[in-house]
């Protein structure tokens, strides 16, 4: 592969120079337009220096720039990666609450068919419920009075009247003569 040698003539300073470009000739011609208005801004602001003290402050400037835009260039790398880095943690936090989103959609329908399950249940068991609550009233209006647990208590007072009224009637059953006629 070859590469086409072009000669191009740039006026840099008060000098005009006969430079090669292989790429572009119209990116070398902007070079030299740059170069130039560097030793032209120099030049003004130092107007007693000789030319090669303008080109040397102006290629010292030129390195300034350079530095200054290699920086521009690094800190905008870093903070593209740290971009990446950002964009990775916060896909997967999305990856990690859709799954969690997932989870209790999945919890959700579970305990909404586990509902529907009790209503049912309930609903049928309010129905017998009726049906029972109908069949206890009519076995109340047949049942005779109920023994009340008050009823069924003694105290010993009571227990011991009794005892001496059972004692006393079977003394008197022993002294009445009882004949068949």
């Amino acid at each position: 592969m070859s590469n086409r040698v072009e000669r191009v003539r740039v006026r840099i300073g008060k000098m005009t120079y006969q430079l090669t470009a292989t790429d572009d000739p119209q990116k070398m011609r902007d070079i030299a337009a740059t170069a130039n208005a560097m030793m032209e801004q120099v030049a003004k602001r130092q107007p007693q220096l000789n030319q090669i003290s303008q080109a040397v402050l102006a290629l010292v400037n030129a390195v300034g720039m350079m530095q200054e835009a290699h920086e521009k260039r690094q800190e905008a790398y870093d903070s593209r990666d740290l971009a990446e880095r950002t964009s990775e943690e916060i896909r997967a936090e999305l990856t990690r609450l859709r799954e969690q989103f997932w989870q209790m959609k999945k919890e959700l329908l579970y305990y909404r068919n586990l509902c529907e399950i009790y209503e049912t249940k309930l609903s049928e068991r309010l129905l017998s419920t009726d049906d029972e609550d109908t069949f206890r009233k009519a076995r109340k209006k047949r049942r005779t009075r109920r023994t009340k647990i008050g009823d069924l208590q003694v105290t010993i007072e009571d227990a011991m009247k009794e005892s001496t009224d059972d004692k006393i009637s079977d003394h008197d059953l022993d002294d009445v003569d009882v004949t068949n006629e």
